[in-house]
């Protein structure tokens, strides 16, 4: 499946061919999007749209301050780790405060500077609220940073940024968070009840979630309470940061609630800015880079609507449904590391997205008590408010397999020797099949 998915048979079969004749790409629903809240203090910049040679793994148009040249962006992209450099994905209409996502800088053991990257901060907080400032947030821990400072990567020495503040988020890497995601499918599939929840504990996965949603909630906080600007990275910025700007739009921008916008804000964040789907989904040839990143997001937002349920217009059958297709390879939007990759291997005119399915299904997905609200949510991320997913998670358990009704017993009263009467039940023979996994059933 993973090098001959059946997203590619679907168009070119005899019976759809002359059906459907979608064409879809993602740039066009990125750019639609940035023109719904962009003022002219910034600009749309074409300058990776030449073979996608500034950053192979990012979209031909990024967003930058208005008065910063192509030039400049060249040499900030030397200066970003696999030339991913900051760009613009939200902005507040009212304040013009600001988000931004990047990779991290190649600052390397001795402290290397760029001025220009500099320099394209400085103009970004210059559009921004007087005195607002501006935060940079990374993902990683101090001792992750120092890590990849020896591999020649690191942080922002934020004495040379004016006006800038580093915030460390400690959320931890693929690698964990695929032991992790591991770890519970083995418990899960466990036909052993003892110590259940202390073996969850063990697991990690809900403290994992706890500090995503602590870290995207201290930066919705800052953009909305604060009124200042953000940046937000990770290592190379398509793990943690898409977890870390999708959630932060969730939280303060009402749009994304809805089942169009939650589309959109994955064209976006996940598909256009380069989430490495091809090999997070475990392929074969890139075993360790195999990690469940887009699910656990997926996790996290399952989470945001458990708690405001009434502010999304979607239920988590929708967030199930995407789920079921991260790996069924029937659609187009999950193939590929990148646009690019998309382009090259022409998924944009020989397969469908998800999201004419999702349309198809709409009705299937509409939160009946749906209350739209422009509020910021301010999430609860204790684990003691967290729970785990159990319509993922448990979805094939035997556990939820219903008790059996009065219907399905038969029930015969018996009179024994000694006069007494005793009432013995006995299973009728149903027709109902219910699949378990393999393990259960030796």
């Amino acid at each position: 499946i993973a090098d001959n998915p059946p997203a590619f048979n679907f168009l070119s079969s005899d019976l759809h061919k002359d059906t459907y004749s979608v064409r879809w790409d993602v740039n066009s629903v990125v750019l639609k999007d940035m023109q719904r809240f962009m003022s002219d203090k910034w600009r749309t910049c074409a300058i990776n749209s030449q073979d996608y040679g500034l950053c192979p793994s990012y979209p031909p148009l990024v967003f930058i301050p208005a008065e910063v040249p192509d030039p400049l962006m060249e040499e900030v992209a030397k200066f970003r780790s696999k030339g991913r450099i900051p760009s613009l994905v939200w902005m507040d209409k009212k304040n013009d405060n600001f988000l931004m996502r990047s990779a991290q800088p190649l600052t390397g053991p001795s402290g290397k500077h760029c001025k220009d990257d500099e320099r394209l901060l400085e103009i970004a907080m210059t559009t921004g609220p007087v005195g607002g400032g501006m935060t940079i947030f990374d993902a990683r821990s101090f001792a992750a940073v120092q890590g990849n400072k020896i591999m020649g990567k690191g942080t922002e020495d934020v004495s040379r940024y004016m006006g800038c503040k580093l915030v460390y988020l400690d959320i931890p890497n693929i690698h964990a968070v695929r032991d992790s995601y591991d770890n519970v499918r083995t418990l899960v599939l466990s036909s052993s009840n003892s110590k259940w929840l202390s073996n969850l504990e063990n697991t990690q996965w809900l403290n994992y979630i706890s500090l995503i949603l602590k870290g995207s909630l201290l930066i919705a906080q800052y953009l909305k309470l604060q009124d200042g600007s953000a940046l937000v990275h990770c290592s190379d910025g398509w793990d943690r940061t898409a977890q870390l700007t999708s959630l932060t739009q969730l939280m303060i921008d009402s749009y994304y609630r809805t089942i169009d916008g939650f589309m959109v804000l994955i064209a976006k964040e996940w598909l256009a800015y380069g989430h490495k789907f091809h090999d997070r989904l475990g392929h074969p040839l890139h075993p360790n880079e195999r990690s469940p990143i887009f699910m656990q997001f997926l996790d996290c937002v399952h989470q945001l609507i458990h708690q405001y349920s009434s502010t999304f217009e979607y239920t988590q059958s929708l967030l199930l449904c995407i789920c079921e297709h991260i790996n069924t390879a029937w659609f187009g939007t999950f193939l590929c590391n990148c646009d690019k990759e998309r382009l090259d291997k022409k998924v944009f005119h020989q397969t469908l997205p998800l999201s004419v399915h999702i349309n198809a299904m709409r009705e299937s997905f509409i939160n009946v008590n749906y209350k739209g609200t422009s509020e910021i949510l301010t999430p609860s991320w204790s684990v003691r408010r967290l729970r785990l997913w159990e319509e993922y998670f448990l979805a094939w358990d035997g556990t939820s397999i219903p008790p059996l009704t009065p219907v399905e017993m038969e029930v015969n009263i018996t009179e024994g020797q000694d006069g007494n009467t005793a009432v013995v039940t006995e299973q009728k023979e149903g027709d109902t099949v219910v699949w378990m996994a393999d393990e259960k059933t030796k």
